[in-house]
């Protein structure tokens, strides 16, 4: 039996579709509760990022240049400096600015086609959707594998990512990193180094891609319970649940993304 945080996990018991249910109606109902759904600051996380990401593109700022402070890009763009710190690190992560501690943000390149990841795909929302249909093919089969191919090391380290990530979550700490350790910990229990080569070539799209859906209403909530039950899952060798419970997870992100980019698409359009 393994403790976290109050909870019990049975992991000597497998889990049934119901667990899988009630984690999917949860996420639905998370989104019908507020039409607008995804994410009110994730929202506004999205919309500094287009902006910042536009003025670039227009040569606002130019390489070598400082950005405005934060303080002011906060107050330029009526949002809290949280919005605009989460922005500048994915323009950090796309290779477009350099964050400096004591000195400010500085643009090292305003040139999208240079600014790529070594999948060779320029960052974008629109990059957004086809990195989700990506892993939705992908993931599901690596937790079906790491359940069979696991050694117990491996395994266990994956439920110990999973709790890890569960007291990020709850003290309100940034839990991306125990986030992507914990997919890519699946990936190299799968023992497939193809398929886990192509899921590591995609990790500076998931740290945007994270810090995206991350802010979205409930979303925090669903990833940690969607990890708990595919550790488990992995945990008690159970293949086929753990391949059901992360395609879930694949499509409830994969639902977020898509309602963040007709959001911003309706924003364009108004």
């Amino acid at each position: 039996m393994c403790s976290s945080l109050g909870t019990t996990w049975h992991c000597g018991k497998s889990r049934s579709n119901s667990d899988i249910g009630r984690v999917e109606r949860t996420a639905m109902r998370a989104r019908s509760a507020d039409k607008s759904a995804p994410v009110r600051s994730g929202r506004i996380f999205g919309s500094v990022l287009n902006e910042l990401q536009q003025r670039l593109r227009q040569g606002e700022w130019q390489p070598g240049e400082h950005l405005p402070s934060i303080t002011h890009l906060a107050t330029e763009f009526a949002v809290s400096t949280g919005s605009v710190r989460e922005a500048l690190r994915s323009l950090q992560s796309q290779g477009l600015v350099r964050i400096e501690h004591g000195r400010g943000v500085i643009v090292i390149s305003n040139s999208f086609e240079e600014a790529t990841f070594g999948t060779d795909v320029s960052v974008s929302m629109d990059h957004m959707t086809a990195f989700a249909e990506a892993r939705r093919l992908i993931e599901p089969e690596l937790a079906a594998y790491a359940a069979e191919r696991g050694s117990d090391t491996e395994v266990a380290e994956i439920l110990q990512l999973a709790l890890t990530m569960e007291q990020q979550a709850v003290s309100g700490l940034d839990f991306v990193g125990p986030d992507i350790a914990f997919h890519r910990a699946i990936a190299h229990a799968s023992h497939n180094p193809v398929l886990r080569q192509m899921l590591h070539g995609m990790h500076d799209l998931f740290i945007i891609s994270r810090r995206l859906t991350s802010q979205e209403l409930g979303m925090t909530e669903r990833a940690v319970r969607y990890h708990r039950l595919i550790a488990e899952a992995i945990y008690e060798r159970n293949a086929t649940q753990a391949r059901l419970l992360m395609l879930a997870h694949m499509n409830d992100a994969l639902s977020s993304v898509l309602a963040m980019e007709a959001h911003m698409q309706q924003n364009l359009v108004v």
